[in-house]
């Protein structure tokens, strides 16, 4: 098996190659400078520039110098990796830094005591302390998993090791060492460095061709150096051996180049960001098995030849003895193994069996069917589970091609599904199609192609058919729900506008189409009397009337709560949506029976068309909905035709709805004031403040202009609340600049939202006080609406009177403000509503009513003031009438706060706030 691929980061993968890209550029630069150092040392030595003493130290400062780059490179890997890695890279450069320490000891000799260095001397000491190093540095590159692989390539090594030994003591090396050696001890120390450099180079040969990924490279480069090492030793033992070696050696050269290229190789590890390097448990190879045999087989040949005839070698005997045990040992080694991994491949096969046997049980009871097929579709094998889904027995359809087993109207979908699966091998590919049975019905099926003509154990499509009639069946239902209103199984809204688009594509000029749209007046009235139940019956009952009324083709659909929509597919006259208004209201008349009663449903109704080219489904149902609000604002039990102009004033209107919204935030609300004059010397007693609208665009808006809108939006309460506010500051400023006895009143309107939302007690007193405004100078005005009944309502304003503010009727006389409200609430004043006054010259029986209204408010103690006095008989009237006090445009027009001050400052004088026309009259 194949050692997995290095994959690259998803994220940031610029980043990636951009790194990739510098380390590579910096081990060139590493690789060039070890060149350069290798060859110029070598130069030296081989023309000994500067004399032969300083190519001395410059031969063993140089080798110190590179075993410690490659101590210091190995301690920079040892920091960039963990687990193994770390180990190998810190056992390397230990061995390089005790190399070092032999180096030094060997230069102190030569250059420092100026003698020739002795054989043995302490520095072999540190020479040989490195080959134990470095050989745990090698074995500790990761390799294989297994201890018995593992084991297996030591015996390898120590095998090949000993026989290469064998082989290099029958030919030079016995000889050498025999003739030249002095003692025992020389011997065995010139014999350490070729075998020690022998068995680490043999190791690491057969760890490389076992190690993967990142680290191949920097292991390749360290056996490159191992193997200088192993040529300067051999020669170095050699040389000294038979007493030759001279102060400057070349071969010196090759102990430079093999710790620069450890560190080379060390350098590479370091900069190295791949993944870590993964070990491998691949079957050796046929040349792995041969080779610990072939020199093997050399060295007995050449021991048997040594000795035959001659004296006996007991170092060649003793070793062969020794290989002979390694090779027994590795054979025993190799049989443990093998029976080892027998029983494992044995466990495995029966696992198997059982999984394979499993997966056949699987596959022939699923609830799918499995086809194997060829390219062309042809089929090669079918799991047993058919015959419980199509009565098929396994091998009735092998051979026949799978397209004809499927409904003719699905087998270009499933020739475009196999298309798109043979292209795309890896990815599954799902056609709904039918399924013919034996029997010959069709079955709704959902089948699965995977494509594994590329897979050695398969090679075929795999096709999995799923039976989904019941999800067909689900989602016809769904679809059906999600189209239809479930209470009169009409179409929804949805679907009423997707018919209405059909239509319009349909439709053609001379053949136009047009939409009502049907709303049953006051339903919520039915619906809370007789309950949803009941509702939701007339609902239905009327749908299905509806049904009745249209043209055969015509849809009718529910789209609202209590709304319907019909849609004319054949309009060939403007006046034939109008004809079928008439006729709906004419079976209308008829009654429903609901609940064991008869009721009679009133219908509004909205018609937008015949439609345009230009028109779609949503202007034609939107101009529907808005002649059908039409309708019911104009009494409802109606129809309406649908006018540019009514749309002019919906978007007008929802323009004005949405400044609305932020106008106050915006500061855009004005006060205006209307002087209270006492009639009978012109002072000003107070004024009621008018609230006024200063649009950006429109200009100056009066209440009635935009006051229901804020009824509807829910913001009558933050009006009011703002409107008390800027009265209570307005008047205590007034107060300060016109001092006088009685203060000046002022009077702010309350509609009904005002008296039953929020808390008109505590807004009240929050703006008396932030103004410093006393509240007996505080008038509310109960406006036209507002409904006086209620026990909250009459505790509020009891609450209010006590605390000094007063209340006044507006408009009283006018509207079904009752007289029990003048026993009941706490009034001090009543405002004569503007339509007595300004018919009470022409018609005797306002004057009655508005005379009967000023006697009752004197009799009272009640404060009346006529509203609406705009001539001067009008004010000659209501003095006859004892009127205590009025307000009009004759006596002045409502002004701006800046206005009101500069009429105060015109009215000051001895005589109090007295009007300029009547000071005039007074003077007269």
């Amino acid at each position: 098996m194949a050692p997995p691929a290095p994959t690259l980061p998803r994220k940031g993968g610029g980043r990636y190659f951009q790194s990739r890209r510098h380390a590579n550029r910096d081990f060139a630069i590493a690789g060039a400078l070890t060149a350069v150092l290798t060859l110029g040392f070598g130069a030296w030595m081989l023309l000994r520039i500067a004399g032969v003493d300083v190519s001395q130290v410059v031969d063993d400062v140089g080798e110190g110098v590179a075993a410690l780059i490659a101590a210091a490179a190995c301690a920079l890997a040892t920091c960039r990796h963990r687990g193994r890695m770390r180990l190998a890279w810190a056992f390397l450069g230990a061995s390089a830094l005790v190399w070092t320490a032999g180096e030094a000891a060997r230069s102190y000799f030569e250059l420092i005591l100026k003698q020739q260095v002795p054989f043995p001397s302490p520095a072999d000491a540190g020479f040989l302390a490195a080959v134990p190093l470095a050989v745990a540095g090698v074995a500790f590159f990761p390799g294989r998993h297994r201890a018995a692989s593992r084991l297996a390539s030591l015996l390898d090594g120590a095998i090949i090791a000993g026989a290469l030994l064998m082989i290099s003591w029958a030919t030079v090396l016995g000889t050498v060492y025999l003739a030249g050696s002095d003692s025992t001890l020389s011997m065995l120390l010139g014999l350490a460095y070729p075998i020690s450099d022998i068995a680490i180079a043999v190791m690491a040969l057969l760890l490389l061709g076992r190690t993967a990924g990142s680290a191949r490279l920097p292991l390749a480069l360290v056996v490159a150096g191992l193997f200088a090492n192993l040529l300067a030793d051999s020669a170095f033992a050699y040389l000294t051996a038979g007493n030759s070696y001279g102060k400057v050696q070349l071969i010196d050269t090759a102990r430079v180049a093999g710790y620069l290229l450890i560190a080379l190789g060390a350098v590479r590890a370091a900069l190295s960001t791949g993944p870590a390097a993964q070990a491998d448990d691949r079957p050796f190879g046929r040349w792995t098995l041969v080779l610990p045999y072939v020199p093997v087989t050399i060295a007995a040949v050449l021991a048997v030849l040594k000795n035959v005839g001659k004296a006996p070698d007991s170092f060649l005997l003793w070793d062969l003895i020794v290989v002979v045990g390694l090779v027994m040992l590795r054979q025993f080694i190799v049989i443990w193994d093998n029976y080892a991994l027998n029983q494992k491949l044995e466990s495995q096969s029966v696992a198997l069996r059982d999984s394979e046997a499993h997966f056949r049980s699987l596959v022939q009871n699923s609830g799918d069917v499995v086809i194997l097929a060829d390219a062309q579709g042809v089929v090669r094998f079918v799991s047993t589970s058919i015959d419980r889904f199509f009565a098929y027995t396994a091998t009735e359809l092998e051979g026949q091609l799978f397209s004809e087993l499927l409904h003719p109207s699905d087998r270009a979908a499933f020739a475009t599904g196999l298309k798109k699966a043979l292209t795309a091998s890896a990815l599954p590919v799902a056609v709904d199609c039918r399924f013919r049975h034996k029997l010959g019905s069709w079955t709704h099926c959902e089948v699965t192609i995977t494509n594994l003509l590329h897979r050695s154990s398969s090679q075929a499509l795999v096709l999995n058919i799923r039976d989904v009639t019941d999800r067909k069946e689900m989602e016809e239902r769904l679809a059906y729900l999600g189209a239809h209103d479930p209470v009169t199984n009409l179409p929804n809204r949805i679907a009423f506008r997707n018919q209405v688009d059909e239509a319009l594509e349909r439709s053609a000029p001379g053949r136009a189409i047009a939409v009502l749209a049907i709303d049953i007046d006051d339903f919520k009235l039915l619906n809370d009397a007789l309950g949803h139940r009941a509702g939701d019956d007339v609902l239905g009952m009327v749908g299905g009337r509806l049904g009745k009324i249209v043209s055969a083709g015509d849809v009718v659909a529910r789209i609202g709560a209590d709304e319907y929509g019909i849609l004319m597919k054949t309009v060939l006259n403007d006046d034939q949506p109008v004809r079928l208004a008439e006729r709906i209201f004419q079976h209308f008349r008829a009654p429903f029976k609901v609940v064991e009663r008869e009721t009679v449903m009133r219908l509004s109704i909205g018609i937008a068309g015949p439609a345009a080219l230009e028109d779609t489904a949503e202007n034609l149902m939107r101009n529907a909905d808005i002649a059908l609000n039409a309708a019911k604002a104009r009494g409802k039990g109606r129809f309406e035709r649908y006018e540019p102009t009514q749309h002019a004033a919906i978007s007008d209107r929802m323009e004005l709805q949405a400044d609305l919204g932020y106008a106050l935030e915006r500061r855009q609300f004005v006060l205006h004031y209307q002087p209270a004059v006492r009639l009978r010397d012109g002072t000003i007693i107070g004024f009621e403040g008018l609230l006024r609208w200063d649009h950006p665009r429109r200009g100056l808006l009066s209440p009635g202009d935009f006051l229901a809108l804020a009824e509807e939006s829910g913001m009558v309460s933050a009006l009011q609340r703002w409107v008390l506010g800027q009265a209570c500051a307005d008047g205590r400023r007034w107060h300060l600049k016109f001092p006088g006895e009685p203060l000046l009143q002022v009077s702010v309107n309350v509609s009904q939202r005002g008296l039953t939302e929020g808390d008109l007690v505590a807004d009240v007193t929050h703006a008396c006080t932030a103004a410093a405004f006393p509240p007996a100078q505080l008038i509310l005005e109960l406006t036209q609406g507002a409904t006086l009944e209620g026990k909250a309502i009459v505790a509020r304003l009891l609450e209010l009177h006590e605390r000094g503010v007063s209340v006044a009727l507006d408009n009283f006389g006018a509207y079904a403000a009752p007289l029990s409200a003048l026993r009941d609430l706490p009034v001090d004043i009543v405002k004569l509503d503007h339509s007595f006054v300004t018919r009470m010259a022409t018609s005797s029986t306002d004057a009655t009513v508005a005379r009967a209204v000023i006697d009752l408010g004197n009799a009272l103690g009640m404060l009346t003031i006529a509203d609406g006095i705009e001539r001067a008989d009008q004010l000659a009237a209501l003095r006859e009438m004892s009127c205590p006090a009025g307000q009009g445009y004759y006596l002045s027009r409502p002004l701006p706060a800046a206005g009101i001050e500069r009429l105060l400052a015109a009215c000051g004088g001895d005589g109090g706030l007295v009007l300029p026309a009547f000071r005039l009259e007074r003077a007269s």
